[in-house]
Parts: structure tokens; sequence; C-alpha cells
């Protein structure tokens, strides 16, 4: 019988495991955002806790397949914070595809494919509690998926933009869940798919991240990823 996904339900607090072992406690908000606070654990519990003493380690869109696929479980009598304001600034990735190297001659040199034909992209406004009216059935941009454009390029070097705001992307298992560790291994909010997009130097901590962002259709390679860092 195949997994079921977890259902979702504004202000569900869930734990979820990152890597085997590594939790990190999450609040459900309109679906399909989570907002991840700065809490992480090495079990799953988290007893009657009250969220609102973490600060926010990211908020960010995630996929069904995200919450079919990851170990997800209920923090049945944890207190949600509801009253935190998420943000409503966002960076939009370019359209299209584009390769990119990372670690160019050397033995771990990989080469594969991302989204954005150019590098970077723009930093726009989208209320995640935006609902559609008959009145208004589209966002106002003429995109009809935003709200607004606040830079339409931000520069490759704008790192304080550029640290400060999420990609609007739709998150999927495992990625989110090896960004999540990686947040707790180096205890800040980062993201290998983000430093990517901004042609940012990789380090050598982002390894599996990488494997699982160049694994393609690689059906072997995925197995052996999923079998040895996340099941």
């Amino acid at each position: 019988m195949s997994k079921r996904a977890t259902p979702w339900k504004e202000g569900k607090i869930i734990s979820v495991e990152t890597r085997k072992g590594i939790f990190v406690l999450a609040q459900m908000l309109k679906e399909p955002y989570i907002r991840f606070y700065k809490a992480f654990r090495e079990d799953e519990n988290w007893g009657k806790i009250d969220t609102s003493i973490f600060d926010t380690l990211t908020v960010t869109a995630v996929t069904g397949q995200f919450l079919k696929s990851s170990n997800i479980t209920e923090i049945k009598g944890a207190i949600p914070d509801t009253s935190r304001e998420d943000p409503d600034t966002w960076i939009d990735q370019n359209k299209g595809t584009r390769a990119v190297k990372v670690w160019g001659k050397t033995e771990k040199e990989k080469e594969f494919i991302i989204l954005g034909k150019e590098a970077g992209g723009s930093l726009v406004k989208k209320n995640l509690w935006w609902s559609p009216t008959s009145g208004n059935p589209t966002r106002p941009h003429p995109s009809g998926v935003i709200d607004s454009v606040v830079l339409e390029d931000i520069p490759l070097n704008a790192n304080d933009i550029i640290d400060k705001h999420d990609l609007t992307n739709l998150a999927v298992y495992p990625s989110l869940n090896e960004r999540l560790y990686l947040c707790y291994k180096l205890d800040k909010n980062v993201d290998p798919y983000k430093d990517l997009v901004f042609n940012r130097e990789i380090p050598e901590e982002y390894s599996v991240a990488i494997d699982i962002l160049s694994a393609g259709g690689n059906a072997e390679k995925k197995e052996s990823i999923l079998n040895t860092y996340f099941r």
C-alpha cells in the first residue's frame, strides 16, 4: 500500500525528519506553505511545545510529493503561533533552463540542468494568505501569480537581498529535507538550489544536495541516495 500524504490543516504543528534521525519543528500555514522553525531534535519528543519561543527558519511552499514521501508526525498538544507575520517578499527566479557546473576541473565535477535561462531573478511581493474572489480571481500582477515586482533584476552580488528571501519555487522531497538538514548542521538558513540560481560558490557541505539535484532520471542513483541518508 502506498503511503498517504499528510493531511493539511492550517495551524497544525508537525515534526519533519530531515536526514535520518534529525527532526525539525514546523507549522502548516495556508496551503501549500509551511513555516519551519529554528528548532531541531534527534527524537520527536517535542511534548506540548509552544512554537512562539522559536525563530522562523524559513517559510517554504511544498508539493504533495513532499508531504507523501517525508516522514512527518503531527505533534498533538503543541501550541501554534497564529499571530506571527510571515514573509510577503520572495525571489522569483528567471524563466527557462540552463546547465550549471560545480566543482569544475576536479574529480567531483558535475554538470546538470536547473531552471532559469539566466542566473538570478526578481524580488517580488506575494502575500501567502491571499485567496481569489469573484472580483479578483487572480493576483494583481499581469502574470496572475505574484502581487507586484519590487526589483526586476537582483544583482548577483546582492547578498543581503538574496540571503534574506526565499524562492517562490515549490519544494520537493528529498531536496527540501536535505536543505533543512544543512540548516541544522550549519546553524543558519541555507539553500543550495538558490545558491546555484545566483552562481554562488558551492561548498563541499552541499555534496549530497548536489547529488540529489544532479541525479536527473537516474533511478538507481536516486534510490542509493534515499537509502543512505533518508530511509
